[in-house]
């Protein structure tokens, strides 16, 4: 997939270094000389993103805010049972955290106003796969996760999941040589007038494009790649597929096609409203290998 030089082994140590001593650094506004531990198995998880680029290393971390819920809205990579619950994402545990001895503490931006606490329990590193303000999703991702797993010391482990991670793209364009080039709305459902569209910038995009699919929203969307819409406005692409996003996605528009206007749309009139389970829309590598395997799978059925 994509892949950028290699990190030095005669640079790795110092690397780790200023890494790790910066992150503290900004959060606690004094320097650090805290090294990287030698056991990276030791790792608390602030953030569903964070937790499920380790486990894509192979790593599982000691603890993780909101784990049911990861479960049910994240479900890959899947999350060992030897995980501590943290608390929740908004508010994290400080204690539980300290209870669990960790060495190393892998938080988003968000994590800093917390970040003097966390500080004093073990070295913080931040952790962002999402790179909203870069123009390649996927690119930004792979980086983010090939760091991650250099400051670990597990570059192979990175490899590994990259070369995956490409056999997983390859495999879905091969399943769509058929696809019949519909372009594809990619939404989750608000409530019965309103949907969550994913566009530009969307991590959900960033893989359509890599099959050479358009998708069918090309309006607004915020720095997060989507945007909240009136169902009405779908009827302006007339030729789309829908690609609805959800477990419960299914049930609620059955519910929904009884109103006038969602049973007036022509994807709903003519049967192409299609259906995958829990994904999430950010998160970097894993993510987007979740997304791929389920659309492709549903979408290499359609003429």
């Amino acid at each position: 997939m994509v892949r950028d030089r290699p990190i030095a082994p005669s640079g790795l140590l110092r690397r780790r270094a200023l890494l790790v001593g910066g992150v503290v650094a900004a959060c606690t506004g004094r320097s650090s000389q805290a090294a990287i531990p030698p056991d990276p198995h030791r790792i608390v998880a602030l953030d569903w993103p964070s937790a499920l680029n380790l486990l894509a290393l192979g790593v599982a971390p000691l603890g993780l805010p909101e784990r049911d819920r990861y479960r049910q809205f994240v479900v890959e990579p899947t999350l060992p049972d030897t995980v501590k619950e943290i608390g929740f994402r908004s508010e994290p545990n400080i204690e539980l955290i300290a209870a669990l001895r960790p060495k190393l503490i892998l938080a988003s931006n968000e994590a800093a106003i917390v970040g003097a606490d966390l500080a004093k329990i073990a070295p913080v590193q931040n952790f962002d796969p999402d790179g909203y303000d870069e123009p390649d999703r996927l690119a930004s991702g792979a980086r983010a996760l090939r760091r991650l797993a250099g400051l670990l010391a597990i570059s192979g482990a990175y490899e590994s999941y990259d070369k995956s991670f490409s056999r997983e793209i390859q495999a879905g364009a091969a399943r769509l040589t058929r696809y019949d080039g519909r372009p594809i709305f990619i939404a989750s459902i608000i409530d019965a007038r309103r949907m969550l569209v994913f566009g530009r910038n969307s991590l959900f995009q960033a893989v359509l494009e890599s099959w050479g699919v358009e998708n069918a929203w090309d309006g607004y969307t915020s720095r997060y790649g989507h945007a909240t819409t009136t169902v009405d406005r779908l009827a302006l692409w007339p030729e789309a597929r829908l690609l609805l996003v959800g477990d419960n996605a299914f049930s609620t528009f059955e519910q929904m096609r009884s109103s006038p206007v969602m049973a007036s749309l022509p994807f709903v009139r003519n049967k192409r409203v299609h259906v995958v389970p829990e994904t999430l829309f950010y998160g970097g590598l894993p993510a987007a290998f979740r997304f791929a395997r389920l659309a492709s799978r549903v979408l290499e059925t359609t003429r």
